[in-house]
């Protein structure tokens, strides 16, 4: 039996959060189908969640829902919370503010679908601010666009899910590419570094060659792609 079993779309989206940390503390996980456990019986399982992804650790016997939470669990499993105890809430605080932008960039789950105006809106101030967020965060750290990390001086779980984060979007709508680089230029480089790392980078070879530029799927990436492109 694996440590743990990861349920969740053929999408890098939310998956891709808790993906990369698997890959780069080298856990020993399997990858499911979020449809074994959504919908049907998702309100089976102990302490239910509303939707994928879901994380049961085997050896626990621990169902966890919500990404940010399990991102949690693993962080603190593998010791990838900054050193400082307060900055344990500004790790998690990181992960909060993936999972809005996550939200809002779906339009609140497809809530409404996209049209070009909002979008334009969207994009030229929120998602502006957004980045400027993350990359004060950084630069209050010393990040640097070459060197350093979100929160200190060594990788944590805010690293990886600011990757999760930005270099998915940037990969499945390069067009957002140069967003990334004249707003947040430190963060932009911490994403390529995470990226490159060897316990991270043959996991994203491997899912680009089969998914190409997928992101969350459906009437909601359809209403993405129109209006970006």
């Amino acid at each position: 039996m694996p440590d743990y079993e990861l349920y969740y779309w053929g999408l890098p989206f939310r998956g891709n959060f808790i993906q990369l940390f698997l890959e780069e503390v080298r856990a020993d996980y399997r990858k499911l189908d979020a449809s074994e456990v959504y919908p049907d019986k998702n309100l089976n399982i102990q302490y239910p969640g509303m939707a994928p992804p879901y994380l049961y650790d085997c050896r626990a016997q621990v169902w966890f829902s919500q990404m940010p939470a399990i991102l949690m669990h693993l962080a603190k499993a593998y010791q990838f919370l900054p050193d400082e105890p307060e900055q344990h809430t500004l790790a998690l605080k990181v992960i909060l503010d993936c999972n809005d932008i996550l939200m809002e960039i779906t339009n609140y789950n497809g809530t409404v679908m996209w049209d070009q105006d909002s979008w334009a809106e969207f994009r030229n101030h929120r998602l502006v601010d957004w980045m400027a967020i993350f990359e004060k965060t950084g630069q209050a750290h010393h990040l640097k666009p070459n060197a350093g990390y979100l929160l200190g001086s060594r990788l944590t779980v805010a690293d990886i899910a600011t990757a999760a984060l930005f270099g998915t979007l940037v990969h499945s709508f390069p067009e957002l590419a140069a967003d990334l680089e004249h707003n947040a230029p430190r963060v932009a480089g911490l994403c390529q570094r995470v990226e490159d790392r060897p316990t991270i980078r043959p996991f994203l070879e491997g899912q680009r060659k089969e998914l190409g530029k997928a992101y969350c799927g459906g009437q909601i990436e359809r209403s993405l792609r129109d209006v970006i492109q």
